[in-house]
């Protein structure tokens, strides 16, 4: 059996998620005849991608350039940077223009971005928009939802293994949807084969846990000596980020994230809602996340 969109593209395929995304789709089985990956200039290593992926260099403020690309690829999958989902405009006129049946766009987000809160948040109004404008083109689309990345939150937006330090957000009890971005590819692969349903949204995650919960699981997986804990108010930490965005600054904290997070805009939903199982990822447990924590603390 074939899969469905024998040809598939990936824009943004070296970033946080990106990486595992294409991962997830050369691993795919049955697997994908051919597998492009869309980049701004070529890679000084030749050797960053398999030998089986082929890549192309793009302009993407050009229209033309992203159709030549384009031309007989089956579905594109997007996974560029919050900070660029403008240029996601631009490959939708495109994928559209080249023949393009399907279309993944960079959301992979928290479940509500049309809410107030977030829509003070640039990056945030930015997908609202792409999302308005991808609903009145002639090509099929689904908007995966994620929640907050699990592994890449341990980095420091969660909690910081390396530092050993976590900021809670307000008590840190919210309970949140988790997803791995191992997962995350997972279900990418998932809805290009078609297993959701023709769904133009899905939800997905791993587990959900809240902040304060996953500290206590980072305690027990590495120890409780030697952390450092603050705590912050979302409230205000939103109020003044609005008011330096009104001033002409952009908000480099994550306030508006954190906010919406720890008021639960989003960042949960019911499981009539959820379509984790449907697309193939398994419910994690307690156990599992401190195995993670521990496999994270111990790369370098």
């Amino acid at each position: 059996m074939a899969q469905r969109f024998p040809s598939v593209a990936l824009i943004g395929a070296t970033g946080n998620l990106g990486a595992p995304v294409l991962q997830a789709l050369l691993q795919a089985q049955p697997p994908f005849e051919y597998i492009t990956v869309l980049t701004r200039s070529a890679p000084s290593n030749p050797s960053v991608y398999p030998p089986n992926v082929h890549v192309k260099v793009v302009d993407y403020a050009s229209k033309d350039s992203l159709i030549s690309a384009l031309t007989g690829v089956d579905a594109l999958v997007s996974t560029v940077a919050p900070g660029s989902i403008d240029v996601q405009k631009t490959t939708i006129d495109a994928a559209v223009a080249a023949g393009v049946k399907f279309f993944v766009p960079s959301e992979f987000g928290l479940a509500s971005n049309d809410n107030r809160l977030n829509r003070d948040f640039d990056d945030w109004a930015s997908k609202v928009e792409i999302q308005q404008y991808l609903a009145g083109q002639p090509i099929e689309y689904t908007l995966i939802f994620t929640g907050l990345f699990l592994d890449w939150g341990m980095q420091g937006f969660l909690l910081n293994l390396k530092k050993k330090t976590v900021e809670l957000w307000d008590d840190g009890e919210a309970v949140l949807a988790l997803t791995t971005v191992g997962s995350i590819g997972k279900a990418v692969v998932s809805v290009l084969e078609g297993k959701a349903g023709g769904k133009t949204e899905v939800r997905v995650k791993d587990i959900q846990l809240s902040q304060r919960r996953l500290f206590e699981l980072a305690q027990e997986a590495v120890g409780s000596e030697g952390w450092t804990v603050t705590k912050l108010d979302t409230a205000a930490a939103h109020a003044l980020a609005k008011e330096n965005v009104k001033n002409g600054l952009r908000d480099v904290s994550y306030a508006f994230l954190k906010r919406a997070i720890s008021g639960g805009y989003g960042s949960l939903w019911g499981a009539e809602e959820d379509d984790s199982e449907t697309l193939g990822l398994k419910e994690w447990t307690k156990k599992d996340v401190v195995e993670l924590v521990k496999k994270l603390a111990e790369e370098k």
